[in-house]
């Protein structure tokens, strides 16, 4: 780190550790009592296995003592509730059972409504939380509603939920005149435990009462801690359980009809495949994943959008077989880019037409995963991605393998953490590919945190080393990619043709508060100039030196106004290697839910304000000095409650000395037309105007005769999103999804940087050209149905259809609303009808 950074370093470590020296007059707030909460419940053996019926008449249910005292934690927290639950819990050599009564002296206006699994309603709910290894840190959750609507998630690092985790479990559900009952029935053989004679699992109960949008847990849950699972009580009394057999095949079928490319004449083409998916337990402490010819397929299309930056999009992952588990694999913090799934099986990097292939076909890929009784917990994912062609030939992605290692120690009752994490990719480049694409990456990553203070803090840090290697000209296209721009002139690294690799680091340490009702959050991280982790990864801030703290305020209890709120203040500043002053933003933000139900939000951003320089705008040249930035956003969101829920959302900010502005809106509601019919629609519409918008760079390369050039971009942007579903029963559902997006923008003012870091906007730039670049007018529309049906546990069919349009035009900037939209639907439309069907053996 260059000297001039030491004292801005020295005042952010001092800055960093100063709220400790509040941390003993934080720990005199008396927390809430509860002395009446019990956290401790304890399980029967069952001779004979209850009758899942929703009913408390098995004899099993006559024995087993009683889990009360249930304390609300929303909208107040360890608060009485309004209505008592009280829970019971049985097991045999298979199935942990779980009885939970919630009690109603209305049971009329118990909130009962269909959808499918794992969508959450606006009704009542009982979950159980279970934590079998009881390393206070990973678990999963089972919720239900009295309609039996079922919904589940796995838990990673104390608080992280994970949906898409599909346990094999079942409940019953009843409602009667005191109320209503769950009764859960869940086999040994979806929880994750080691061999002993006698358990005890972390365990809780959480209720909702969606008519009073109140929540209660057993043992009383605090929102004041990012935690979750470490708040669970103890379920004890479990013995002679041995160790389940886990063993689960799900062969499945797939046939597609796909449209023909667009190269060709209209029309479709059949396909058919088929494949196996695995799980298995090795003993009691190793799960093995395997897949065969896998179906990576994701039912929803990724959201339509533009990109004119300098920097790719990241996308949320959708397929399943990378979703799940996935939490094992994230390190947390700044270091959540180290491993992005989407790598695996993405859009061909060298694809050049419209008729080469969208993705790379994934031909196998495994995951083994594994805990012990030390804390001592592993995962390994390895896939392996097909040679693509394009239409012409050429190769568009070479075959690539893909590999994973994580490996991490917990101590102290999961309160502390070490772990290691390993990247690596390798491709098989032939002629085509060697010139372009690096031959292989590998990234090798050190963390950890460890909690203090009565768990109230944590401290956390990585650090990470990476090399690529690839041909020179492979190289030399990294050097001059978005992410490291060797060739800016002003830039602390120099731009060599010669070279053959890359290799460096990036490290972070930071502190937060976990617990009470005020909270801390702060980081410095540093990323070295060559450090390149995109090829399994997406870090795309290198070069940089950043600092930020963050301080939260969090309403436990309900006032005279507000059910809850919230309101936080954090700065951030950034600095290039060398001490360039690249970036520094603050904002305000407060948000809260009146006592009717009704929330609303206020966030306040101020950016670029000290003479920030982008080193990214000109693309390779060189830095460009900033005018501060403002914004403001009003949120504002309905009660949850009655059948139609509105929203809104409206923005505005300035930059550039008054030059560039950006005004927008979002309109929406949820509606619930019946218990089994619902919708929701959201319009959004925002007319942006960038005054300094690269257009692109003209001259020698890597020569002072370049010339740098922007314009001013006059930018439309309308979207709708609409879904609807229909439930017949929790297990048989249809979806309906669409989204249409139109964008279109004109060109002026077209210039070239003069003197990049003048102190007046205006003298940094000069003409260029009297006329300007042709405007772009992008029309996309996405949409799908999926009709789902879970014919048997785990076992599924799935019937998709997906319709999707694309028209890109130049030279018609002009936002038209109705010729656009009736341009888009006479493009050509893109069909796909799907149909996969799954069985489940468990043998």
């Amino acid at each position: 780190m260059p000297l001039r950074l030491l004292p801005a370093a020295f005042g952010l470590t001092v800055s960093l550790f100063a709220p400790l020296l509040a941390a003993k007059a934080q720990r005199a707030e008396a927390e809430p009592s509860s002395a009446a909460n019990a956290t401790i419940g304890r399980a029967v053996r069952a001779d004979r296995a209850p009758e899942l019926d929703g009913r408390s008449d098995d004899a099993v249910w006559k024995l087993a003592p009683f889990m009360r005292g249930f304390r609300q934690f929303e909208p107040g927290e360890d608060l009485p509730p309004t209505f008592q639950t009280e829970a019971q819990a049985a097991y045999d050599d298979r199935y942990l059972y779980v009885l939970v009564r919630a009690f109603d002296p209305h049971p009329d206006s118990i909130n009962t409504l269909l959808s499918r699994r794992d969508v959450k309603t606006a009704s009542d709910q009982l979950k159980i939380i279970i934590d079998a290894y009881k390393d206070r840190r990973s678990g999963v959750e089972m919720a239900v509603n009295p309609a039996g609507v079922k919904r589940d998630y796995a838990i990673y690092g104390d608080s992280n939920e994970d949906p898409t985790w599909d346990g094999v479990w079942d409940v019953a559900t009843r409602i009667d005149s005191a109320g209503w009952v769950a009764e859960f029935r869940v086999p040994f053989s979806q929880l994750r435990f080691t061999a002993h004679d006698t358990h005890e699992f972390g365990f809780g109960v959480w209720r909702d009462v969606a008519r009073l949008n109140e929540r209660s847990a057993w043992p009383v849950y605090r929102q004041s801690r990012r935690t979750l699972v470490s708040q669970l009580g103890t379920l004890a009394g479990i013995e002679g359980i041995g160790t389940p057999r886990r063993l689960e095949l799900m062969p499945y079928s797939v046939t597609r009809s796909v449209p023909m490319p667009v190269t060709r004449a209209p029309g479709q083409r059949g396909e058919i495949a088929g494949g196996l998916d695995l799980k298995a337990g090795l003993g009691s402490r190793i799960t093995v994943d395997a897949t065969v010819n896998p179906d990576f397929g994701q039912v929803e299309a990724d959201p339509a959008v533009l990109n004119l930056s300098a920097f790719e999009i990241r996308f949320d992952e959708r397929r399943p077989f990378f979703q799940e588990g996935a939490g094992l694999y994230r390190c947390g913090g700044s270091c959540e880019g180290i491993f992005y799934t989407r790598r695996i099986g993405r859009t061909p990097q060298l694809r050049t037409s419209s008729a080469d292939p969208l993705f790379t076909n994934i031909t196998a890929a495994a995951k083994l995963t594994g805990r012990f009784d030390n804390g001592v917990a592993f995962g390994i994912v390895n896939a392996s991605t097909e040679q693509v062609r394009g239409a012409d030939g050429h190769t568009a992605e070479p075959q690539t393998n893909y590999l994973v290692v994580r490996a991490l120690r917990e101590m102290r009752g999961g309160r502390s953490q070490a772990g290691l994490q390993v990247t690596d990719v390798r491709r098989r480049l032939d002629e085509a590919t060697d010139p372009y694409l690096r031959r292989s990456a590998t990234t090798v990553l050190l963390q950890g945190f460890h909690r203090f203070a009565r768990d109230r803090w944590e401290w956390f840090a990585y650090g990470g080393a990476n090399t690529v290697q690839g041909s020179a000209n492979a190289i030399a296209l990294t050097q001059r990619s978005s992410v490291h721009l060797h060739q800016r002139p002003d830039h602390e690294e120099h731009f060599d043709s010669t070279r053959t690799s890359m290799a460096g680091f990036v490290t972070s340490t930071g502190l937060k508060q976990i617990g009470g009702r005020f909270r801390y959050d702060g980081l410095v991280r540093y990323a070295s100039t060559n450090v390149e982790m995109n090829d399994l990864g997406f870090v795309t801030l290198v070069n940089d030196v950043q600092l930020r703290q963050q301080f939260e305020h969090r309403l436990l209890r309900p006032n005279r106004v507000f059910r809850q709120a919230f309101s936080l203040v954090s700065a951030e500043s950034h600095w290039t290697t060398g001490g360039l002053l690249s970036a520094q933003s603050g904002s305000l933000h407060a948000s809260g839910n009146l006592l009717n139900n009704w929330g609303g939000a206020i966030t306040a951003t101020t950016s670029d304000v000290g003479g920030t320089h982008c080193v990214s705008c000109a693309r390779g040249g060189p830095a460009l000095r900033q005018s501060a930035r403002r914004g403001l956003r009003l949120d504002l969101s309905g009660d949850p409650r009655p059948a139609v829920v509105p929203r809104a959302a409206w923005r505005v900010g300035r930059s550039d000395e008054g030059r560039s502005w950006y005004r927008g809106a979002d309109a929406g509601a949820d509606f619930r037309v019946a218990s089994r019919f619902s919708t929701s629609v959201v319009v959004g519409y925002d007319e942006v105007t960038n005054d300094q918008q690269w257009i692109g760079n003209y001259g020698a390369f890597l020569s002072d005769t370049t010339h740098f050039t922007f314009a001013r971009l006059h930018q439309h942007i309308f979207a709708v999103t609409a879904r609807a579903n229909f439930t017949a029963t929790p297990t048989l559902s249809l979806q309906l999804y669409a989204q249409p997006f139109v964008t279109t923008g004109e060109y002026g003012n077209w210039r070239e940087l003069a003197a990049p870091r003048a102190a007046a906007y205006a003298d940094r730039f000069r003409d260029y050209r009297t006329t300007a670049p042709s405007g772009f007018n992008v029309k996309q529309f996405n949409s799908n149905a999926v009709l789902r049906w879970e014919y048997r546990p785990a076992s599924t069919l799935f019937l998709v259809w997906q319709q999707g349009r694309a028209q890109e035009l130049t030279g018609r900037g002009i936002f038209v609303p109705g010729r656009d939209v009736r341009d888009l639907f006479g493009a050509r439309p893109l069909n796909t009808l799907l149909l996969k069907a799954s069985y489940w053996f468990n043998p």
